[in-house]
């Protein structure tokens, strides 16, 4: 059976991928995550599945006192090297979205989570945690491969977008063993567009606005994604 890599194994590929321009599925997700999010001056915003710190960067700059926290220790050593390099007062930790030990109830005014729940699991401990940690009021922002396009067995067949196996929910890998070279070779948890909506009630969250930004290229009349604001 061939290994299955995880994100110890992709950090300093996907590390390296965030940094090429030319790359532009992380910045129109961060984009859209951003606007979802509004004035985020002088609020405190929980990046949770910071990575190696992009977006904790973006909430920065537009006035946000951000704390990043993730899983990978590696990918946290290259967010806390960024913040050595061009301080903005950004603090990073080790966590999982799953168990936010770390922080008490009610201690931020935002939760921003840029393609990170869908690795999450379980995904009800996920947005308990994130609940948790909100004040009242304050906005979960989701941002998500979108669950109809990107799933195990979708493709393209004659120059459209098919469906495959969506409604086996299931965690799924397109890695053949061999270096990382896509965020598919590290997998996710696929789960329903009902899954989704039905677990953000199920724990406590009202949905506010829904986006589906476009993509480009093959993706220029699809939904690259499904972003999420619901309040606490």
């Amino acid at each position: 059976m061939a290994h299955v890599p995880d994100w110890d194994d992709a950090a300093d590929w996907y590390a390296e991928m965030l940094a090429d321009p030319a790359k532009g599925y992380n910045e129109l997700a961060a984009l859209v995550a951003l606007d979802l999010l509004g004035d985020v001056r002088d609020r405190d915003v929980l990046d949770l599945g910071c990575g190696e710190g992009h977006v904790s960067r973006r909430l920065a700059r537009a006035g946000a006192y951000v704390f990043g926290v993730d899983p990978t220790a590696r990918l946290v050593k290259l967010a806390r090297q960024a913040e050595r390099a061009d301080p903005l007062g950004i603090r990073y930790a080790l966590g999982r979205a799953e168990q936010l030990d770390g922080f008490g109830n009610q201690t931020f005014d935002a939760v921003c989570a840029v393609l990170v729940l869908h690795h999450a699991d379980p995904l009800d401990a996920a947005l308990s945690e994130a609940r948790r940690v909100l004040r009242p009021g304050g906005p979960l922002v989701a941002v998500l491969p979108h669950p109809l396009l990107d799933h195990p067995g979708a493709g393209w067949l004659d120059g459209r977008r098919a469906v495959g196996r969506y409604t086996q929910e299931r965690y799924w890998s397109t890695s053949d063993g061999g270096p990382v070279q896509a965020v598919h070779h590290v997998g996710w948890h696929h789960r329903t567009l009902a899954t989704w909506f039905n677990a953000l009630a199920a724990n406590g969250f009202l949905i506010e606005r829904v986006a589906e930004p476009l993509g480009w290229g093959d993706w220029r009349d699809l939904p690259r994604f499904l972003a999420v604001r619901c309040s606490r």
